[in-house]
């Protein structure tokens, strides 16, 4: 019996470290790519994509910065990045980013945001690397 509950407790560790949240690494567009092709919204996602345009701060609602990323070559989204939560992101035209957020549909491509640290979000909330440093 004893032996049977440590090969259990060992399964559920190694299917909680393989269900986790994994490392940046590990980092697809699939998801993104599928939310935005279904039309849903609402959906956390994650996703790895060049900046292609930096837009104005957003001052509706808290201060945002704002910035576009191509997925692939007919969908860009838009980053919506609390500035009252996390440090600026110093991202330029052409820089590679990684993000986690929530994702809202839009025929444009849609909306990233809550790429802050929030404790009352699933996985405390989302987060942004450029250049290996998470803005969060």
């Amino acid at each position: 019996m004893r032996t049977s509950a440590r090969i259990l407790l060992v399964m559920v560790v190694l299917l909680l470290a393989a269900c986790g949240g994994g490392s940046s690494s590990e980092i697809s567009n699939d998801r993104l790519i599928e939310t935005f092709t279904e039309g849903r919204t609402g959906i956390w996602v994650s996703g790895e994509a060049p900046v292609t345009q930096l837009l104005g701060d957003e001052a509706i609602g808290g201060n945002f910065q704002r910035f576009v990323v191509r997925l692939n070559e007919d969908i860009q989204v838009t980053i919506r990045h609390s500035l009252d939560d996390a440090d600026r992101i110093p991202a330029q035209r052409g820089d590679t980013v990684r993000f986690h957020g929530l994702y809202d549909w839009n025929p444009r491509g849609g909306v990233v945001s809550l790429t802050h640290r929030d404790t009352s979000q699933p996985g405390d909330g989302g987060w942004v690397e450029h250049n290996d440093t998470r803005y969060d």
